[in-house]
């Protein structure tokens, strides 16, 4: 049967003593901590409104970063991510994670409105309490910015993810494309909203699922071991996001954040359409070592 890759934790061991002696070489190293508390109002991600059912959620993570190169145009950082999530109605949903994280940001000019650029390339593993939730996640990305003016900056890019799962229902590949918008409406306080448009698998979770959706599903179709009284089952469709939040910067090391994402899913070739919103509230803390 197919394990996580987390189920081999000697490796992930291996990962952090590496990143500790790149620490212990220089101060080109930091510690960011963040705590978020949250609500999902749909975390069934259901269409009818008998199966909806809502959580709240808290979430630590603690990410360590060093700088494995600096050029003249660019500059390489390695990074290890290790967060814990535990949901307050749903302990199937609770996790913890573990990732490796390579970016590498460059630009071709330092004038003010240059644009800058950046490849992220992710590879971690999510254990959950939930068996069949557990996977494998590889990530990759691009992204463009820059600072239209004083106040406004703006992100655009490209991400492909991949999850393996312990089930096919929670086997999924998407391909997504987001546009960012930043306003320092006053100093250290900042506004900003976010679209993503996203393609490739969704899953949804019903009571009685009619027999229609489940010949869409092409099997990908399981008595889910969260919500032990529905059924979760995987079909093509496009999911939009749009979010909007603001930060409060408290000083060069530490901020606060607050905001609310909705979504909405579309499935590609029957009928089925599900919303959800999630509001969030993190603190975040870098530590330069």
């Amino acid at each position: 049967m197919y394990k996580p890759f987390f189920h081999n934790k000697h490796i992930f061991h291996v990962v952090i003593m590496l990143f500790c002696q790149q620490v212990q070489a220089g101060s080109d190293a930091f510690i960011d901590f963040e705590a978020t508390i949250g609500a999902d109002d749909n975390v069934t991600r259901a269409s009818q409104n008998v199966d909806i059912e809502h959580d709240g959620f808290l979430t630590l993570a603690g990410t360590g970063g060093y700088e494995l190169y600096q050029g003249q145009t660019g500059t390489l950082t390695g990074k290890v991510l290790l967060e814990g999530s535990k949901f307050s109605r749903f302990d199937g949903l609770s996790n913890v994670a573990a990732v490796a994280k390579l970016n590498y940001t460059f630009g071709f000019g330092s004038s003010f409105g240059a644009p800058w650029f950046a490849l992220d390339l992710d590879y971690g593993v999510v254990e959950f309490e939930s068996f069949l939730r557990d996977s494998n996640v590889f990530k990759a990305a691009a992204t463009m910015g820059l600072q239209i003016d004083d106040a406004t900056s703006m992100r655009l890019g490209f991400a492909y993810k991949d999850r393996e799962a312990e089930s096919s229902v929670f086997t999924t590949r998407n391909t997504s494309f987001f546009i960012n918008m930043d306003w320092a409406i006053v100093k250290r306080h900042i506004v900003y909203i976010t679209y993503k448009y996203e393609t490739g698998d969704i899953f949804s979770s019903a009571s009685n699922p009619p027999l229609w959706l489940i010949d869409a599903s092409n099997g990908n179709i399981v008595d889910d071991d969260v919500f032990l009284d529905k059924k979760t089952y995987k079909l093509d469709g496009t999911t939009q996001f749009g979010t909007l939040g603001y930060n409060w910067i408290l000083d060069l090391h530490s901020s606060f954040d607050f905001s609310a994402r909705f979504l909405h899913s579309q499935a590609d070739d029957v009928d089925l359409d599900y919303q959800g919103l999630t509001v969030l509230a993190s603190y975040f803390h870098r530590f330069n070592l």
